[in-house]
């Protein structure tokens, strides 16, 4: 299969348990369309969102590929936000940024971002372990005394995912009772379909999950776990699970890392199968990387020529299609 530099995945922001027909973002002074948008808490969110793992150079391609996404953005810190600000002004309203403690350069981006009056809503991650409490009240602290805090925080999918293995998953609890105390929408993430089973299975107080669409890295199966895997299974487990919960979902990784990136064809099949497998309230975020081409503007435009048509369109929300879908009765839990 051949790869190519392009890293894009997904992530995140919601809140509503009610289901919402999209509304329309409104276009901006140079006349661009409109992106459809669904309603989260009190934010209305446009169904593509656009995520940070390029810009930390994590393009779980290759080192080499790592490197050059990390020197491509280090080169020139402005180059991150003006990514921001490009994706702002195509419709993209809302970004996923997480920083651990050691990403000083990220934090200052999202800073610098906002500090020049941008209006992007903005989705944080939880990195502590729910075992070291105090981390966790700290880097919850650090997140939402931002200016502007995030409208929601979601625990990382490595942690949900790790958890998971070692029977632990009910520790995360404590964290998203933190992240709720803190006044912002609550988020779960995971690399497997298990871990979001389980969740919503238990009935956990969550306002949104997010969903990977393949295991990578992250498998519950030993034999596979720290290998890039992306395997069909996967993306059918997931979008199976997205389809039934009670929450809106933030897929991501449905460009498989790149690998479905080889042509406009590809990348257009492949978003097309996500917006065709999720719900009507839910989002798509991909990672997206300037240095070869315009990947906002490619993505944008596909996203918005497939959510113009179907039954997951406006029109076809209008019409009943899918509006009114329900997460499937009698919930299935699948054990690791």
């Amino acid at each position: 299969m051949r790869l190519v530099s392009r890293r894009q995945f997904a992530a995140l922001a919601l809140a509503a348990p009610a289901v919402a027909a999209p509304t329309l973002l409104a276009s901006d002074d140079r006349g661009v369309p409109p992106l459809p948008t669904v309603r989260l808490g009190q934010h209305d969110l446009s169904r593509l969102l656009v995520g940070h793992n390029p810009i930390k150079g994590v393009s779980h391609q290759s080192r080499a590929l790592d490197l050059e996404m990390r020197e491509y953005f280090a080169a020139d810190r402005s180059r991150g936000v003006a990514l921001l600000e490009h994706c702002q002004s195509l419709g993209i309203n809302a970004c996923q940024i997480g920083f651990r403690p050691n990403e000083g350069a990220i934090e200052e981006m999202l800073r610098t971002f906002f500090a020049r009056g941008n209006r992007m809503r903005w989705i944080a991650t939880l990195y502590s372990l729910p075992q070291d409490a105090d981390a966790v009240q700290r880097e919850i602290a650090r997140l939402v005394r931002m200016d502007p805090p995030p409208l929601g925080i979601q625990q990382v999918g490595n942690t949900s995912d790790w958890l998971m293995k070692q029977g632990k998953l009910d520790l995360a609890l404590e964290s998203l009772k933190r992240i709720r105390d803190a006044g912002v929408l609550v988020g779960l993430g995971s690399h497997n379909h298990e871990v979001i089973d389980y969740a919503e299975t238990k009935g956990w107080d969550v306002d949104f999950y997010q969903c990977c669409f393949y295991r990578s890295v992250f498998s519950l199966d030993p034999a596979k776990a720290g290998k890039e895997t992306y395997e069909e299974e996967a993306r059918t487990s997931m979008t199976r699970t997205i389809g039934q919960v009670s929450k809106p979902c933030i897929a991501f990784k449905v460009l498989a890392a790149g690998r479905h990136c080889g042509s406009r064809a590809t990348i257009e099949a492949a978003l097309r199968y996500a917006y065709e497998h999720i719900k009507p309230t839910d989002m798509v975020l991909v990672g997206m990387w300037q240095k070869h081409k315009d990947q906002v503007a490619e993505n944008v435009a596909l996203a918005r020529q497939i959510l113009a048509h179907g039954p997951f369109s406006q029109a076809g929300l209008r019409a009943g299609d899918r509006a009114d879908k329900k997460p499937a009765a009698g919930f299935r839990r699948e054990s690791p």
